[in-house]
């Protein structure tokens, strides 16, 4: 069985200059990075740039890693921090027209954007983690409108399981989110 490193292992090696270790990190977090960017930008090669600025720019204080305690959003935090400084450069205001589409967002709606999104990607990663009939009574209920009789029926359950599902999801949620909002 191969012996996989921890994050704080990996972070060491990287900081002493190991190429497998930043092609490891890179490998695994890329993708996401990429994914995250995409979700702001309508041109996905800038997305992939931005993503690999990031990479470029973990190599190169890659002696400081060893003081990271989450690497995930350490990462996350460099790529919001990429996007500001790309989204400042390149929106420019165009003086002749006022529509809407020329709106230069400010710091403040990046960072609504960005934890709107944040949010989401939770959101979702939580209900993708709840046990199956949870899940699946969840999304009949809030993503496709369902009603407790409706997917009770569908179901062949009582409506006071669905009930019992959709509190239980909800207080999965509400956990989830509260815990995200300590770190705004």
């Amino acid at each position: 069985m191969q012996n996989r490193k921890t994050e704080k292992e990996q972070l060491s090696d990287l900081s002493n200059g190991d190429i497998k270790a930043f092609n490891d990190l890179f490998i695994l977090y890329f993708p996401k990075l990429k994914s995250f960017l995409s979700g702001f930008l309508d041109n996905e090669a800038e997305a992939e740039d931005l993503a690999q600025d990031v990479f470029v720019k973990l190599w190169q204080n890659r002696q400081l890693l060893t003081r990271v305690e989450n690497l995930n959003a350490y990462l996350y935090r460099m790529a919001k921090n990429a996007l500001y400084t790309y989204l400042n450069r390149t929106y420019i205001p165009d003086p002749i027209s006022d529509t809407d589409h020329n709106h230069i967002p400010s710091i403040d709606e990046l960072e609504e954007l960005i934890f709107a999104k944040e949010l989401e990607e939770l959101i979702d990663v939580t209900i993708e983690k709840m046990p199956p009939q949870r899940k699946t009574i969840f999304c009949l209920s809030r993503k496709q409108g369902l009603s407790n009789d409706a997917i009770a029926l569908q179901l062949n359950i009582s409506k006071r399981t669905v009930e019992t599902h959709i509190s239980a999801a909800l207080s999965d949620l509400r956990k989830v989110i509260s815990i995200l909002l300590l770190f705004f």
